[in-house]
């Protein structure tokens, strides 16, 4: 199965905490990614005619490609092209994992969505090296809950926040730091949101000379949240 990404820090259409509700950018078209990759225009036509909502409703809302029923989020009601968008709007179920992830899309924690699915027609430029996909079976689209890694091959350049971009980092640690100080995530949710701020802090440090406390929550306050959610740093530190 192949995966492209897209950060959503601006493409999270619409999210309704009380209905549950995500309107969400799966993908975009027409750009080149990092694999020196096009998704075409059109390439998602047949598939959602086939396997969308309106046909055998075979496409499924999940986390970090995980196709395990815990990490379901559920099945979009509409799947739909607009412009150079794939848009999503899916309903999240009412379980844990479904709550932390309605948690996560308001805190802005969640900034990228990525397609998982298999390519069955593209062409070669042999000239530039671009392949461009004409035709995908889709199979789903994950919430990305941490994906600012630049060893992740299947990040593209559809925005996501790259770890050599200083300004970026500061911005999505002020938003972790925030959803970890005042959010109700579970445990291994909050795990999670702890090991990303450690990563992101350490890569902070190596690409900025601004003093720690620039880039840094406070550690008191982050120590303090830590001891109310029952987490530890002995794993981290």
């Amino acid at each position: 199965m192949n995966y492209k990404s897209i950060d959503l820090g601006a493409n999270i259409l619409d999210v309704d905490q009380e209905k549950r509700i995500v309107k969400a950018c799966w993908s975009r078209m027409g750009i080149v990614d990092l694999d020196n990759d096009i998704m075409d225009y059109g390439c998602f036509t047949k598939t959602i005619s086939e396997r969308g909502p309106l046909a055998k409703n075979q496409i499924w809302s999940l986390v970090d490609h995980r196709a395990e029923t815990k990490y379901a989020l559920g099945k979009p009601s509409e799947l739909y092209v607009e412009g150079d968008m794939l848009i999503a709007v899916t309903k999240i179920v009412d379980t844990e994992c479904g709550s932390d992830a309605i948690k996560l899309y308001n805190a802005g924690c969640i900034n990228e969505h990525s397609v998982g699915f298999r390519t069955i027609k593209s062409s070669m430029n042999n000239e530039s090296g671009i392949r461009t996909i004409q035709e995908v079976m889709l199979y789903e689209g994950s919430a990305v809950l941490f994906g600012a890694n630049p060893e992740t091959p299947t990040l593209s350049l559809k925005g996501y926040v790259e770890m050599s971009d200083k300004d970026s980092l500061v911005a999505r640690l002020e938003r972790l730091s925030k959803a970890f100080k005042s959010g109700t995530f579970t445990d291994e949710t909050f795990g999670l949101l702890e090991i990303e701020i450690k990563q992101i802090q350490s890569k902070i440090l190596e690409l900025s000379t601004l003093p720690a406390i620039a880039v840094e929550p406070p550690e008191s306050e982050l120590l303090k949240a830590l001891r109310q959610s029952n987490l530890s740093l002995k794993n981290l530190i």
